[in-house]
Order: structure tokens, then C-alpha cells, then sequence
């Protein structure tokens, strides 16, 4: 009998990073690659460019701009239903004033200071009763559902472009659907967090004011660092594998956080130019009629419905260069 290992590919002697095959008797020069790295720790892959990540952001959304098309358009008519259920709620809280205050503001007469303005609006009572705000928070939800589909949508194409598995814009919005319990878990732990930071530096800043100090710059901080990881997890929750998504976000940016944070910045200053822009252009002339002010703010409403897409997939693309997961 034979003392020598049974033919298989082992660990190459001469390269630990390498397999090599063992025919029974002595090595041959067949060779394969040795992966070592668990696999629950992800790869560090290159982050593409600043100027590119700009260049591709503007490049994709064109190319796959019918994706989200329609979640752009539900989105836009639950904005329009949001602002209906506020201006509900608002008059309802004001006791059916509402129209009396806006004639009164939007008049060019219009003096706050006036005795006349100042009796009315001191003689003004309110309606707090909890049913009085419920079309305000039925306003809330809606944005925030229709805000995660959104979401979802515009992660779900833009990540399949990236991966070269394109999606329709129909199984887009159908996988878009499903997501929206992990978005908005997002949503309520992102203000629980927030609620439970302010409340926390509050009340420390004030018994000891010696504490704001610190705690100021150490909150700012701490604000940044949440605002890259949340824009993260937002994406996890869209199209990353079913793990707690702000963790997950965590992970990510774990020793490539500056970078991810430039890049955002870079995205967020030429969208905010973009928009003051489009803004400034859109108030020029006729400010004062009624047609052009509805028409104004239809316009800034589609307009920053198409920089949250500009956004979202910049952000997309940031999370597939850090090696992002996906269902």
C-alpha cells in the first residue's frame, strides 16, 4: 500500500495563495486560485473617481430613465395629496380660518403690524382635538410610503444597470413594493435615533452647561457620520440582503468613510446648484399671478423629484462601489 495522499488539489507548497493538483504521485503545474478571506467579510473594492462618480450618475439616469418614471409620477400625486390633507388639518386646527388668513396675507395691502391685523390674528382660537390631526398625519404617512417606493425603484434600477441584470420598470416597482416595511423600519429608527441623541445632549447640556462644549462638536460629528450611514442603509433596505441595514451601513464605510463622505458632499453641492438654479429661473417674471405661482411650484416639485432620483442613484452607485450586497 501506498503511503503517498490520494490525487486532489491541495494548498500549492511553493504559493499558500494558490491550489495546485496533486496527481497521486508528484505535483502537476495545474493551479487555481485560493480564495482565504471568509466570506462574511466583504471585499475592498476601488471607489470609482469623484468626477466620474458625477459623470456616471447623470450617464445612468438617462439611460434607464423609464425605470422610475412611474414611482416619480406616484410619488408626485401622493405630494399633491400630502399638501391636500395638510391644508385639511391646518384649517380644521384653525376653526375654518384658514381661508379668511390666506386673503388676509396674500393681499399687497397686507401690514402685520397694523391694529387691525393684530386684533385678528390674537383673537384666533384653535381646535386641538386629536382628530383634528389626523389628515396631518395621514399626510406623514403617505409621503413616507411613497417615499420608500421611490426609494426602492430607483435602487433597484440602478443597482441591476450597474450588475448588468437590467430590470423592467414593472418588476422594478413590483420588488419596490416589497421593501417598503424594511424602509420604513429605517425611517423610525433613524428619528428615534435622532429624538434620542437631541434629547440626550439637551438634557446633559443643561444641567451641566460646561458639557456644550464638547458636546456640540461631538454632536455635529456624530451627525455626519449618522447622515453617510443612513444614506447607506436606505440602500440596504431597498436591495441588501435581509440584515439590520444601518449595521450593515456601518460596515461599509468602515476605514473608507472619508471617501464615501467627499463624494457625497461633491453630489450634494452640484445637485444644490442645480436646483437654486432652476429655482432662481422658475420666479423670474409674473411672480405675482396666480396661474404662474401654481405653475411655479409644479415645476420645483417635479424638479426635486428628479434630484432625489439624481440622488438616490448617485448614493446606489457609492454602495455598489463599496462592495454592497444584494438580495
Amino acid at each position: 500500500m501506498s503511503d503517498l495522499p490520494a490525487a486532489a488539489w491541495y494548498t500549492d507548497p511553493e504559493d499558500d495563495s494558490q491550489y495546485r493538483y496533486w496527481d497521486g504521485s508528484a505535483w502537476t503545474e495545474h493551479r487555481a486560485p485560493r480564495h482565504t478571506q471568509p466570506e462574511h467579510q466583504p471585499q475592498s473594492p476601488q471607489i470609482r473617481r469623484p468626477t466620474r462618480l458625477v459623470a456616471d450618475t447623470f450617464s445612468l439616469v438617462g439611460r434607464r430613465w423609464r425605470g422610475w418614471v412611474a414611482p416619480a409620477l406616484i410619488y408626485l400625486v401622493g405630494e399633491a395629496v400630502a399638501v391636500v390633507l395638510m391644508i385639511i388639518g391646518a384649517n380644521r386646527l384653525l376653526m375654518g380660518e384658514l381661508g379668511e388668513i390666506w386673503d388676509r396675507v396674500t393681499d399687497p395691502d397686507f401690514d402685520v403690524e397694523s391694529p387691525e391685523q393684530t386684533a385678528y390674528f390674537e383673537s384666533l382660537e384653535f381646535d386641538l382635538s386629536l382628530v383634528n390631526f389626523v389628515p396631518m398625519v395621514l399626510a406623514v404617512l403617505v409621503m413616507l410610503v411613497l417615499g420608500s417606493i421611490l426609494q426602492a425603484a430607483v435602487a433597484r434600477v440602478a443597482l441591476s444597470d450597474l450588475r448588468d441584470q437590467p430590470l423592467t420598470a414593472s418588476e422594478a416597482l413590483r420588488l419596490a413594493l416589497g421593501r417598503i416595511p424594511r424602509l420604513l423600519g429605517v425611517d423610525f429608527q433613524v428619528i428615534l435615533i435622532g429624538v434620542i441623541a437631541v434629547a440626550a445632549v439637551g438634557l446633559a447640556g443643561s444641567a451641566v452647561p460646561l458639557l456644550w462644549i464638547p458636546l456640540i462638536p461631538a454632536f455635529i460629528a456624530a451627525a455626519v457620520y449618522g447622515t453617510v450611514v443612513m444614506m447607506l442603509a436606505y440602500v440596504v433596505a431597498s436591495v441588501g440582503p435581509a440584515t439590520p441595514s444601518l449595521r450593515y451601513g456601518v460596515r461599509l464605510v468602515r476605514r473608507r468613510f472619508w471617501p464615501t463622505l467627499g463624494r457625497m458632499l461633491l453630489m450634494l453641492a452640484v445637485l444644490t446648484g442645480f436646483s437654486l438654479v432652476i429655482g432662481l429661473v422658475s420666479t423670474i417674471g409674473g411672480a405675482s399671478a396666480l396661474a404662474f405661482v401654481v405653475a411655479s411650484q409644479v415645476i420645483q416639485a417635479v424638479v426635486g423629484v428628479v434630484i432625489a432620483v439624481v440622488a438616490l442613484v448617485a448614493v446606489t452607485i457609492i454602495y455598489h462601489d463599496l462592495g454592497g450586497e444584494s438580495d
